[in-house]
Parts: structure tokens; C-alpha cells; sequence
């Protein structure tokens, strides 16, 4: 029988933290309760990855945002997998659904990007993206392959991959996809990695969800078969992170929860507390 796959839940900050607000997320997810077979990384900005990894517990894992395709060279603004280490880090977003949109990358250039930083050492969360146009013209299993196929043969090493889907349709936008969608979604990549990876691959790989998760319906996801967590944007930066990590399917007794809960609203209150003398200038969006 194979073992349960680790829940991951991978919070992307996106470019929406200063070091203030890292101090303050950092306070929370030291108090959050953490479901046992759960693994939490952070995505952090560049400029701020020393600082984060400085600043978080060792239990909770660092990602770049993004890295280039080179270990050197004339490529101003960007940043290698080597400097992504130098700054304690082992793990890198890539694919994800706005460098694919807003910055123009294609399936080639992700691909090429994944294949350094796997030499390199780092591991990857990879993604892949439906949009609304794909959706409308029922193009998502095409569109998915594609995406997959192009990350497959860049891929040296799946024990060191999460693939991460998000529908572009379903992130704040106001359209919650469904659970039914969601898993049908994420039974299409598992179905893909068995006809082309091979059943080892597909049973092992973690797949995660991205598309407006929230304390609201974190829960229903987290027990659809083919969902092994959430990638998560901007609820990661409000105590919906909170309920999102107690999340795992692979939970204890209700008792267990029912304390856990219990200790983590106290534990926040406190830090809440605290941060409210501390750091006045706060932004309140996240109370």
C-alpha cells in the first residue's frame, strides 16, 4: 500500500511583504499548529530570502519566486539557483501561472529554468495553469498536458518536485471552482504522470491546488483524493493561514483538532497582542 502523501502547503508572498510584515507572518506561523505529515514553505521575495530564512524556523522551507535559466552572466534582475543557496534556501517557484501570463514565459522557457535549478540542487515547485478562455473552450486536459509534457522532460528527479495546478479563472476573481473541478483537474494530472511517468511517480508526486483557498473552503479541498495541498497567495498573508495548515486530510482525532485549535487562538492572541505595541503601523488587512 503507498504511504500517504506529504500534505504541503506552500505560501507565496508574493511582492507584497516588507520586513515588518515577514516579523509579523513569521509570529504566526510559529504559533499556527501544524497537522502531523505536513510540510510548509514559504515564497519569498528576493531581495528578502536571507532575511526570511533568518527569521523562520528551520521546520518551515524557503522558495525563491523565481530563478533564471544560467548559473552566471549579464542578466541583470535576475537571480541563479546558486544565490538562491547562498541565502539558506532550497526551494524555487516556477511556472507559476503570472510569469506564464503577465511576463510572457513559455512552456520552453519554464522548462529550461526547471532543468538548471534541478542540476543545481534546489527543489521545485512546478506549475501548471488552466485559464478562463480554457475552460470556456473545454481546452484544460490539452492545455494541462502541454504544460506537464514540457516540465516532464526537464524533470530529473520527482522526489524533489510538487506540481502545483492553479485555475486562473478561480484566483480573485469571485468564481470559487468547485470541488468537483478541482478534482477533476488534479485526476487529470495524476492520470497523465501515471500514463507517462509511470505509477511510482504519479502515487508519490504531490499535487497542490492554487485558486483563491481560503479558511472558508480550505477544509473541503483538503479531502479530495487527488489534492495534497495548497499553494497559496493571498490568504497566506492573513490568519486564514492558520486554518489553511490545520487543513490536512491526514488529521487526528477531532479531540486533537479541537485543542490544537484551542492553543493556536491563544498563542495568536498573544502574539496579536504583542505585535499591536510592537508594530503599530501594521497593516490592519491582515487582523
Amino acid at each position: 500500500m503507498t504511504a500517504p502523501r506529504t500534505f504541503t502547503v506552500v505560501g507565496n508572498w508574493k511582492m507584497n511583504t516588507l520586513k515588518d510584515d515577514i516579523d509579523w507572518l513569521t509570529g504566526v506561523l510559529k504559533a499556527a499548529p501544524v497537522a502531523p505529515n505536513t510540510e510548509v514553505i514559504v515564497g519569498s521575495p528576493s531581495c528578502y530570502l536571507a532575511y526570511a530564512r533568518q527569521q523562520l524556523p528551520g521546520n518551515i522551507g524557503v522558495a525563491a519566486q523565481n530563478c533564471y535559466k544560467e548559473a552566471r552572466g549579464n542578466f541583470s534582475g535576475e537571480i541563479s539557483p546558486a544565490m538562491i543557496q547562498d541565502c539558506g534556501c532550497e526551494w524555487v517557484i516556477l511556472g507559476h501561472p503570472e510569469r506564464r501570463t503577465l511576463f510572457q514565459e513559455s512552456d520552453e522557457f519554464i522548462g529550461q529554468k526547471v532543468a538548471h535549478a534541478m542540476k543545481a540542487g534546489l527543489k521545485v515547485v512546478a506549475c501548471v495553469c488552466e485559464t478562463k478562455e480554457d475552460r470556456a473552450a473545454g481546452r484544460t486536459q490539452e492545455v494541462l498536458a502541454a504544460q506537464l509534457e514540457s516540465l516532464a522532460a526537464s524533470i530529473s528527479d520527482w522526489s524533489r518536485v510538487v506540481l502545483a495546478f492553479e485555475a486562473l479563472w478561480a484566483s480573485n476573481t469571485g468564481v470559487l471552482a468547485t470541488p468537483a473541478q478541482v478534482q477533476e483537474a488534479m485526476a487529470m494530472i495524476r492520470k497523465w504522470l501515471r500514463l507517462h511517468e509511470g505509477n511510482s511517480v504519479a502515487d508519490s508526486t504531490r499535487l497542490i491546488y492554487a485558486g483563491s483557498v481560503s479558511s472558508g473552503n480550505c477544509e473541503e479541498l483538503a479531502r479530495l483524493r487527488d489534492v495534497d495541498g495548497f499553494l497559496v497567495g493571498s490568504a497566506a498573508l492573513k490568519l486564514d493561514i492558520v486554518d489553511i495548515l490545520r487543513a490536512s486530510r491526514v488529521s487526528c482525532s477531532r479531540l486533537w483538532a479541537g485543542q490544537q485549535r484551542l492553543q493556536a487562538t491563544s498563542q495568536l492572541i498573544s502574539h496579536l497582542r504583542d505585535s499591536r505595541f510592537n508594530h503599530l503601523s501594521l497593516d490592519t488587512r491582515r487582523l
